[in-house]
């Protein structure tokens, strides 16, 4: 194997340890040494990958960014949904990937926190700004009236936030299935009609 194919498997071991270790215990209870252990690999190899923990969670929460994303841009650009099918599909992603969605979370705190992570921090707003706008947009080209699009997009989105909130009942959590999510929003989208 070459030492490129190494390294990434290395950076791949990390970044699973990482996850686990600041979805677990937080940024602050991490430590970098922790992370290479749980990972099965020395020190100077986590130190080669990356500077420091900071330097490590912002790789990681970038990575979970990007693949939020393009999850959902895989979603908007289907040209066979119907926009209706698009908001369903959209908002279930955050249920069925809760676990990349609630280190999101979980991860805000300590994201607004430190001023190192300034830029992390408008990224993840500008996410999710960009999904209200999908809502709002296509609410509108739908010719739904701008008071009642805002009400509704901010519903959806809403609606998507919830789906992987922290402590979630479980008699709610039973209910999030791609079928009564579709059932629930073309409720809303036949009130409207």
């Amino acid at each position: 194997m070459s030492r490129k194919a190494d390294s990434q498997i290395t950076k791949k071991h990390l970044l699973k340890a990482a996850f686990k270790n600041f979805y677990e215990v937080g940024f602050e209870n991490t430590s970098l040494d922790k992370i290479s252990k749980d990972a099965k690999l020395s020190r100077g190899a986590a130190y080669w990958h990356f500077a420091n923990k900071s330097e490590l969670f912002s790789h990681l929460i970038e990575l979970i960014l990007e693949e939020v994303y393009e999850e959902k841009q895989q979603i908007i650009q289907d040209e066979r949904l119907s926009f209706q099918e698009k908001v369903v599909r959209i908002i279930f992603v955050s249920y069925q990937d809760s676990s990349n969605f609630k280190f999101l979370q979980r991860s805000i705190q300590t994201i607004e926190q430190h001023p190192e992570f300034t830029v992390l921090l408008e990224k993840i707003k500008d996410s999710k700004a960009k999904l209200y706008y999908f809502f709002l947009d296509g609410l509108v080209e739908q010719q739904v009236p701008l008071a009642e699009a805002n009400a509704l997009a901010s519903l959806f989105y809403s609606y998507f936030e919830g789906m992987y909130a922290s402590g979630t009942p479980q008699e709610v959590v039973e209910n999030y299935t791609l079928e009564i999510i579709e059932k629930n929003i073309f409720s809303i989208f036949k009130t409207i009609e």
